[in-house]
Formats: structure tokens, sequence, C-alpha cells
């Protein structure tokens, strides 16, 4: 005989799918494990380089003059020193770089993404802005993609971009191992108090 109705209607039975769970969103990502901000980076060199590529061959006068106003507000900030100022300044230079590549949905992706990381930093920009020489390297990194663009050269724009983003990475880098550094010798210092104060104890 058949199978029992009882076994055919567990036959029957769809399966059970797990579904996953929502993807944190990045900014929360970005902070709560610090070293998927150089993910982030690697992302960042990849589509840098195309886009001032593409900007350097499409950028109408319209997106070039753009361009110009984003670059002369990243030497402004640059003279303020205000990390906050510094920051916005830097985002809306890039926007022009994407904006001008004229893929829609490339300007789209990093405009979200930007709105995400500007209201959230994953990363201290005084801290970097500290090391001896930064700001000064950052803005001739910055000219350098400028005149790429405005000179029309893809090959050249994409070369600086790639650049700027890379030793975005190194530094941040840098500074997380002179973070950790400081860390284990203040957790050292510490400990030595401890026993220098229990050699005085009777």
């Amino acid at each position: 005989m058949p199978g029992s109705a009882s076994s055919r209607r567990s036959d029957e039975m769809p399966a059970v799918v797990a579904h996953p769970q929502p993807a944190m969103p990045l900014a929360a990502l970005l902070k709560s494990h610090p070293e998927s901000a150089f993910d982030y980076l690697e992302f960042r060199l990849i589509v840098a380089g195309i886009a001032a590529r593409m900007a350097a061959e499409r950028a109408t006068d319209e997106d070039r003059a753009r361009l110009t106003t984003a670059y002369e507000a990243v030497v402004a900030a640059d003279r303020k020193a205000d990390p906050a100022v510094e920051a916005d300044a830097d985002a809306e230079f890039h926007l022009a770089i994407y904006a001008a590549t004229h893929n829609v949905v490339m300007e789209h992706i990093m405009r979200s993404i930007f709105g995400l990381l500007r209201r959230d930093a994953f990363y201290d920009r005084s801290r970097l802005y500290r090391r001896e020489g930064v700001r000064e390297l950052l803005l001739r990194q910055h000219k350098a993609i400028y005149d790429g663009i405005m000179n029309r050269n893809p090959e050249a724009a994409r070369i600086a971009a790639e650049k700027h983003i890379q030793y975005t990475r190194e530094a941040l880098q840098e500074s997380r191992v002179a973070d950790e550094r400081l860390a284990v010798a203040m957790r050292r210092a510490g400990r030595d108090s401890l026993a220098q104060v229990a050699d005085r104890e009777p």
C-alpha cells in the first residue's frame, strides 16, 4: 500500500528557508569593525581612479567650472585647518568628479556613501592631520587630480586619484599602528605603577 496520509503530508510540506539577516548599515559596520575601513578604501581605490579618468574624458564646461569651485573650496578649507570644514570640502570635490563622469549609477552610489559617512565618520581626521606634512601632501594630491582632469589627461588623473587613496590607506594604517603601540605602552606603564605601589606597601 502506498505511503500513509501522514507521510504524504510530511513529504509535501515546503522546506523552511532561513532568511539572511539584514546587512549592517555601512556607517555602523565601519565603526563597529574598524578593519572594514580598509575594505572601504580598497573600494574607493578602484572607483576613484576610474572616475577621475572618466571625468577627464567626459567633463563639460559646466562640470569643469563646478570642479574648479570645489577645488578652490578645498584650498580655502586647508587654510582654516578645521577638520570638519576640510572633510566637507573634500567630499564636495570628489562628488564633483563623480558628477563629471556622467555615469548616474556611479554618482548616485558615491553620493549615498558620502552622505552616510559624512554624518558618522569612521576615522578621526584631526588625528590624521596632526601628522607632520599631511595637510600639504593631501592638498598637492588634490591639485594633481584637478590638473589631470582640467588638462583632459585621463591617465594622469587616474594615477593621481589612485595615489591619493593609497596614501590615505597607508596613513590610516600607520595611525592605527601608532595608537596600538601607545595603548600597549600605557598598559605597561599602568602595570609598572601598580607594581611600584605594591613594593612600597609594608
